[in-house]
């Protein structure tokens, strides 16, 4: 801030000398070649250029504190980061691993359950021994996970389009041919939890 004051100390001060000399021009020689006319016309600049240099630091100020002050409520506003879900298995020596972001759905398929997954941009399946009972258990509580049927638990996020009406529903994820049913008893309560997050 103070090599910024001097610098233009120096420039308002050349301004001043400038304008002492453009005097002569105008009005002639006459009466102004003295040091009292040559004092007034660099104080005379030197004092309108601080007011106007004074009126455009404020406004500069203003406007970095106001930036400032958006920046910090958009870092404020910002999602928490994400903690990784661990799934259990009735295996002692298996167990998964992932982010909510990461969870498309999950599809009984016997006594395994299938998680798919987007992982690096591409869908991976990963199977685990367990029921899709204890798997909602161990789901629940996060946000937008929503068991849709006996057999298919959904990420809510990921649904791009559902089609059907309140006797069922199919749904449509991201990078996923394959519809997810929403069963008839389910239609209500999923379409609840499913409004909330649009």
């Amino acid at each position: 801030m103070l090599k910024e004051i001097i610098a233009v100390t120096v420039v308002l001060f050349g301004m001043g000398i400038f304008v002492y000399f453009m005097g002569f021009w105008l009005e002639g020689p006459k009466g102004r070649w003295n040091f009292s006319t040559f004092f007034d016309s660099i104080k005379i600049t030197v004092l309108v250029g601080f007011i106007f240099f004074g009126f455009f630091s404020a406004l500069n100020y203003r406007h970095r504190t106001t930036s400032h002050f958006h920046e910090e409520n958009r870092l404020e506003k910002t999602e928490p980061e994400e903690s990784k879900i661990q799934i259990n298995s009735r295996l002692k020596n298996e167990e998964l691993s992932f982010f909510p972001s990461q969870f498309l759905f999950a599809a009984s398929d016997s006594n395994y359950v299938i998680f798919y997954l987007m992982l690096d941009g591409i869908i991976q399946k990963e199977m685990i021994r367990n029921s899709i009972t204890d798997i909602e258990k161990q789901l629940c509580g996060i946000p937008g996970i929503f068991k849709t049927h006996r057999s298919f638990i959904v990420n809510l996020n990921k649904v791009r389009a559902k089609k059907g009406n309140a006797l069922g529903y199919k749904l449509e994820l991201e990078g996923i041919e394959e519809e997810i049913p929403v069963a008839r008893n389910k239609a209500q309560s999923f379409n609840e939890q499913f409004n909330l997050i649009q």
